[in-house]
């Protein structure tokens, strides 16, 4: 008897530093509160029955605060449950311990639902969490008239129509279409972990690190996932433990933007033949076969080498003349592909991507003065350009009327003009942009008025494409009417708009959509022949 009390007695004083699951905890003080101590016989003491030792074999041993830490290898979730990684692998534990299968957790913050407001059905299996910070400041959001006022009325409408079905509330997991093929959907309100916070000095008042509490909150229950597109974010909720993805929207994620062209060596046999019968087969030459629609290949074999474009499966023989427009003559091969694409009316879509100085605009701006002015073949050339600034004077705080606000957004294509004509002074180059407008041959706008609008027989420039919205790129394709060409150009690596990045940008959609597609072509730009400083800042800073 007295080895049994003592043996009771060691189990019990080291039971606190044993991490139990909650409700195990409840069902001893239960028992303990059923049976007064002083009244037990020694055959009732509390030894643990062998289900309970086979349980505390599994289970770490750690001070008594360990859930609170995040400094420990493991997910905030098992410290605080006291469940080992091996048993969540096995599938035996779910979300409250007791039925097969943990379903992860994933946290979405603002900066997710502005850049793609349709997420939902991106997460499958997993269950989504937004936290109430970010219900606020969608809704400070949603006055805007730009892209992103714009997506943040789309993801709170979305929200609130899953609300409905929900039968009023999402405080509790909704399913969204089928729960074993999708997740669930719910608003947390309660669960932001201030103490953690403001343990490793972050300001519980501000809305990203209340995120992040939210995330923490959602961590103590099950494996959770902070899914943010905000780099800072990111790097805060790992800090504390979580762990922490930026968001790509479903078919928009590769590891390499393609470039629109590639080198590939050939024999001279097929070099022969390339020349002879001005077409290749595409697939008999190596490294050609994944090659698109539009794209193009450079061709060599020794010192011989032929440009080529992908037309209909074959490695047609681009002419050797090389085209000319407004007096604009290619300084690379990467502007040859370029122009080949601008002046042909079978490409309707064409996007030009490329870092500073390497000639987009030049080419898509002389490009659209031929058509227009010389060729003839369309009746307007429709520049527009998003009013994202470099610096924060946003367009509202300039002074004058809308053309003045307009006119810094617009200068590019002034400079452009002026690159292009023998109108050598910024004078002379805004009288001809006049006369141009005044013959109803020119427009300069902004994206933003470009709604509701039916472009017909326009070549449309879209200029710094990569601070558009993934959903501004629909509302513009959807605004092209018959006999429109469009053309998109920007530099991934310059994005002015805080919630947009490398692989969710309009121009980055669009490359990885329309690739493949008849009517669509792409060449990525890599020569900067603007200037000498102008080269070596886009390569070194």
């Amino acid at each position: 008897m007295v080895r049994a009390t003592n043996t009771s007695i060691l189990l019990v004083a080291f039971a606190p530093s044993v991490k139990r699951h909650p409700s195990a905890s409840r069902q001893v003080r239960r028992r303990s509160r059923a049976v007064p101590s002083r009244k037990r016989r020694a055959s009732e003491q509390c030894v643990p029955s062998t289900t309970e030792l086979e349980a505390c074999a599994t289970t770490e041993v750690t001070p008594r605060d360990a859930s609170l830490r995040t400094n420990s290898s493991r997910p905030l979730w098992v410290q605080r449950t006291g469940v080992v990684l091996t048993d969540l692998l096995h599938g035996q534990l779910d979300r409250d311990a007791t039925k097969g299968g943990v379903r992860t957790r994933a946290v979405l913050d603002t900066s997710v639902l502005i850049g793609d407001p349709g997420c939902f059905h991106s997460f499958a299996g997993i269950d989504i969490v937004i936290p109430f910070t970010v219900i606020e400041e969608l809704d400070s959001l949603k006055t805007r008239a730009d892209d992103v006022g714009r997506a943040a009325r789309t993801a709170l409408r979305t929200i609130e129509e899953l609300r409905v079905k929900a039968g009023g509330s999402l405080a509790t997991p909704f399913a969204i279409g089928d729960p074993a093929a999708e997740g669930t959907l719910q608003v947390e309100i309660n669960g932001v972990q201030k103490h953690l916070l403001i343990e490793h000095g972050l300001d519980p008042t501000i809305p990203d690190n209340r995120i992040i509490g939210a995330a923490l909150g959602q961590a103590m229950h099950a494996p959770t996932r902070m899914v943010s597109n905000d780099a800072a974010l990111r790097i805060k909720a790992a800090h504390l433990g979580l762990e922490a993805v930026e968001h790509h929207p479903i078919g928009r994620t590769f590891a390499t933007r393609p470039a629109g062209w590639i080198t590939v060596e050939a024999n001279y046999e097929q070099i022969d033949r390339l020349y002879h019968h001005e077409a290749l087969p595409r697939d008999e030459v190596a490294g050609c076969t994944d090659l698109h629609e539009n794209n193009f290949a450079v061709v060599r074999s020794g010192s011989q080498s032929a440009l080529t474009r992908c037309i209909d499966d074959e490695l047609v023989l681009m002419n050797h003349a090389a085209p000319e427009a407004w007096g604009l003559r290619s300084r690379s091969k990467e502007q040859r592909f370029a122009l080949e694409l601008l002046l042909d009316p079978d490409v309707s879509v064409v996007a030009l991507d490329g870092r500073a100085g390497t000639g987009k605009t030049l080419l898509a701006i002389a490009a659209g003065l031929e058509q227009v002015v010389e060729q003839k073949r369309y009746e307007k050339l429709a520049v527009y350009r998003p009013l994202v600034p470099v610096g924060r004077a946003d367009v509202g705080f300039l002074p004058g009327g809308l053309d003045e606000k307009l006119d810094p957004w617009m200068s590019a294509i002034h400079d452009a003009i002026v690159a292009l004509t023998d109108q050598r002074s910024s004078h002379d180059a805004h009288r001809l942009v006049d006369e141009l407008v005044g013959r109803n041959q020119l427009s300069l706008e902004s994206v933003t008025f470009l709604r509701g609008r039916s472009l017909h027989r326009q070549i449309v420039v879209v200029d710094e494409a990569q601070n558009l919205e993934p959903t501004t790129l629909k509302t513009v394709l959807t605004r092209i009417g018959e006999g429109t060409k469009v053309i998109f150009t920007g530099d991934t690596s310059q994005i002015d708009a805080p919630y947009l990045g490398e692989s969710n940008n309009a121009l980055a959609v669009l490359i990885q959509a329309f690739g493949g597609q008849r009517c669509f072509g792409h060449v990525t730009l890599t020569a900067c022949e603007r200037g000498t400083v102008a080269s070596l800042a886009a390569e070194l800073l």
